[in-house]
């Protein structure tokens, strides 16, 4: 039986079409999905061990909010991410999510609600405030004002009637810190709300 040699063009062609079919078999293969890369602020775990029911000191990014709680030493910091309210277009903000947990500051008490422990706040930035259900669970604040810096999870939103009738859906925050620690010495400002724990 004669011997059949392939020519390099045949052989070319050979290579090239089986290198095609690997591509379509390797593409139709399930590719893994990509893992989101690794969050720059601190875990759940980390905030309840060691924030919850503990004030805090509060750094000067503003930005992100670097705390720590007060037996650390002066360079180390947890992150977390401020609060800004809910529907605010600010690049980079992400969109607040029920459970996350986040640092209020700028905010400023207005009103107690009916059940003990809650108030109506403004909060957000220092640009645009919105109105804000504000839930203590250690802190008892004697009147309104302006509220230290304090750690808060966001427990989704709840239904309001305005005066006129309309109903409007209103973010809920849950204090999970005490006030942080005044650090700008002196005594804190009249302007800011009294409280007792």
């Amino acid at each position: 039986m004669p011997r059949t040699t392939l020519r390099p063009e045949k052989f070319a062609r050979i290579a090239i079409a089986f290198s095609f079919v690997v591509a379509i078999f390797s593409g139709c293969a399930k590719s893994q999905p990509l893992k989101p890369p690794p969050s720059i602020y601190a875990s759940a775990e980390d905030v309840e061990l060691n924030f919850r029911d503990r004030t805090f000191v509060l750094g000067d990014n503003n930005e992100i909010a670097e705390v720590r709680p007060l037996d650390w030493r002066k360079d180390k910091f947890l992150k977390l991410p401020f609060w800004f309210g809910v529907n605010i277009l600010v690049p980079g903000v992400m969109a607040p999510k029920e459970g996350d947990f986040y640092v209020i500051s700028e905010a400023t008490l207005e009103k107690p609600l009916d059940a003990p422990g809650e108030w109506m706040i403004e909060a957000g930035s220092s640009l645009v405030k919105q109105e804000t259900v504000f839930v203590t669970t250690r802190t008892n604040y004697l009147g309104t004002g302006k509220i230290l810096p304090t750690i808060v999870q966001y427990m989704g939103k709840r239904e309001f009637k305005r005066p006129d009738g309309k109903t409007v859906q209103i973010p809920v925050l849950r204090e999970v810190s005490l006030p942080m620690k005044w650090t700008l010495g002196g005594h804190i400002p009249k302007d800011y709300a009294r409280y007792s724990t």
